[in-house]
C-alpha cells in the first residue's frame, strides 16, 4: 500500500511537470509572438487538436513505471521545485517555438500554423519522455508500453492529418514539404537534447536544496 501510494504520487508529479512546462511554453510563445505578427500563430481548433493529441500520452502517465529510487522514500509536494522546473524548462520550450516562428512566419500564415502545430505535438511527446523523471533520460528506464504506443499513435496522426485532404481542409492545414518536416524533426531532437542538458544541473540543484 505504501509503495502504491508513492508510485501514484510520483506519476502525479510527472503529469503536473509535463503539463506545466508544455502549456507555459506555448502560452508565452503565443503571447509574445502575437505582438510581432498580424495573424494567429495557431488557430483555436488547431490548438485544441494539439492538446488532444498530446494529452492522451500524458494521461497514460498514470500507468507509468516508477523507479525503486523514487519509491524508496516518502514524497511530498514541493511547489517551489515545480515552479522552478516549469519556468526554466518552459523557457527552453519557448525558445524553440521562436525558432519555428522565425523559420516559417515569412512564408505564409498557413505554413506557420501547420508547421508549428506539428512541431508542438512532437516536442511535447519528446518532453514527456524527458520530464517523466528528473534522472537523465538514459537512466530513467523505459516508459510504460501504453505511453510508447499512444505517443507513436499521436506522432503518426500528427503527420497524417495535414496530408489527408478533408482533415487538412477542416483544420486549415497546408501539407508540409519534406524539407519543412526535416527541419521540424531536427529541431525537435535538438529540443530534447537541450532540455536534457538543462534538466540535469537543475535536478542536482533541487536535490541539494
Amino acid at each position: 500500500g505504501i509503495r502504491s501510494g508513492r508510485e501514484t504520487h510520483a506519476n502525479t508529479l510527472k503529469y503536473i511537470r509535463a503539463t506545466l512546462v508544455s502549456n507555459f511554453g506555448n502560452f508565452y510563445a503565443v503571447a509574445v509572438g502575437s505582438l510581432f505578427i498580424d495573424f494567429l500563430p495557431m488557430l483555436p481548433k488547431q490548438l485544441l487538436l494539439l492538446n488532444l493529441l498530446s494529452d492522451f500520452p500524458m494521461m497514460a502517465i498514470a500507468f507509468d513505471r516508477v523507479s525503486d529510487r523514487e519509491a524508496a522514500h516518502p514524497q511530498r509536494y514541493n511547489f517551489r521545485s515545480l515552479y522552478i522546473i516549469f519556468i526554466t524548462l518552459g523557457l527552453v520550450s519557448t525558445m524553440f517555438d521562436f525558432l519555428y516562428f522565425g523559420l516559417f512566419y515569412r512564408i505564409s500564415p498557413e505554413v506557420l500554423q501547420t508547421n508549428w502545430c506539428i512541431a508542438s505535438v512532437i516536442t511535447e511527446l519528446l518532453l514527456l519522455l524527458s520530464i517523466r523523471s528528473m534522472l537523465p533520460v538514459e537512466k530513467a528506464g523505459w516508459p510504460a508500453p501504453l505511453i510508447v504506443i499512444l505517443s507513436a499513435v499521436a506522432f503518426v496522426v500528427t503527420l497524417a492529418l495535414p496530408m489527408i485532404p478533408w482533415t487538412a481542409a477542416f483544420f486549415e492545414f497546408t501539407p508540409p514539404t519534406p524539407a519543412h518536416l526535416g527541419i521540424i524533426v531536427a529541431l525537435a531532437v535538438c529540443y530534447l537534447v537541450v532540455s536534457e542538458l538543462v534538466k540535469r544541473p537543475l535536478a542536482r540543484y533541487l536535490s541539494e536544496e
